[in-house]
């Protein structure tokens, strides 16, 4: 009998991959997914697996990744891109349609076909209601009351927001924003605050983020 240990988690969070994948979703690694949308948007997947001595669960988030955002805000501070971060994400659980859904808990005693069928659950759910809730966010204009609604969690929270509002073309708000926040939470935003500030003095991103959009 297989043990509930990190070897059957990875067997599971695996299976879940190759069922989103199969959905349609963009495999661009062993262990990331996403879906992309348009002009950098996608659909941003994040699957939370909690072990237990009896079972894996799965909890699934949703949301978006915005690649002229993550990578501005990135760049500005000297840090690696990821395509894997989330822009803004929920727990699926807080979705209409998504509440009613049980949890996705798995235990090695289940049939491999019941295991398969409840990756094959979780991946349709992402492919339906995660994805429609994606495109609903899918524009600077519906992300940016979202991450204000996040300022006080910091977390790159606040550096998104400036971002936004830049790209948007709302650069006197971006300014604005940025000399606000860096006066209240200096310690935290200066890494970014400054740079940011320097660009938006000089009017130049050093290159056009709309060719980075696909990347």
């Amino acid at each position: 009998m297989r043990r509930c240990d990190a070897a059957f988690k990875k067997e599971i969070l695996l299976k879940c991959y190759d069922a989103l994948e199969s959905e349609g979703f963009t495999r661009y690694r062993k262990e990331d997914v996403d879906w992309p949308l348009h002009d950098g948007f996608h659909c941003w997947v994040g699957l939370n697996t909690g072990l237990h001595p009896d079972r894996v669960n799965v909890n699934p988030f949703v949301g978006i990744h915005a690649v002229p955002i993550m990578r501005l805000y990135t760049k500005l501070e000297g840090r690696t891109y990821s395509r894997s971060v989330a822009t803004y994400a929920v727990h699926m659980g807080e979705l209409a349609g998504a509440r009613e859904e049980r949890a996705t808990a798995l235990t090695p005693e289940q049939s491999d076909g019941f295991v398969t069928s409840e990756t094959r659950r979780l991946a349709r759910l992402y492919a339906t209601v995660g994805l429609d809730y994606a495109r609903s966010i899918a524009s600077y204009e519906a992300l940016l009351p979202l991450l204000q609604g996040r300022l006080d969690m910091l977390g790159g929270y606040p550096e998104r927001v400036a971002s936004c509002l830049y790209l948007m073309g709302r650069k006197a708000e971006a300014k604005a924003f940025a000399e606000e926040f860096l006066a209240k939470q200096r310690e935290y935003f200066e890494a970014f605050a400054v740079p940011f500030l320097r660009m938006l003095a000089n009017g130049d991103a050093s290159e056009p983020l709309s060719r980075q959009a696909g990347r």
